[in-house]
């Protein structure tokens, strides 16, 4: 199975989120887990998490993080489920 992290952010020029995905691909490269990467800006569709707060995190459809990147023990273990 093929785990699926969505960001959600105001663009993919945001400079938090291309921090986030930076670092988080750097994570899953390094644990050698296979990630597809989503980055979700139209509005109708972050309207759908219920969320204000940009850049979100969502692992497997689970919010992880609002506004920051989580800590790497939390990544792993929800994409490990």
């Amino acid at each position: 199975m093929i785990n699926k992290i969505e960001i959600l952010s105001p663009g993919e020029n945001c400079w938090k989120t291309r921090k986030i995905i930076s670092k988080m691909k750097k994570l899953v490269v390094d644990k050698n887990i296979d990630v597809k990467f989503i980055v979700i800006s139209e509005l109708s569709k972050i309207l759908n998490y219920r969320t204000w707060v940009l850049p979100t995190v969502v692992i497997n459809g689970k919010i992880i993080a609002r506004g920051y990147k989580p800590d790497n023990k939390i990544i792993i273990e929800n994409l490990e489920k």
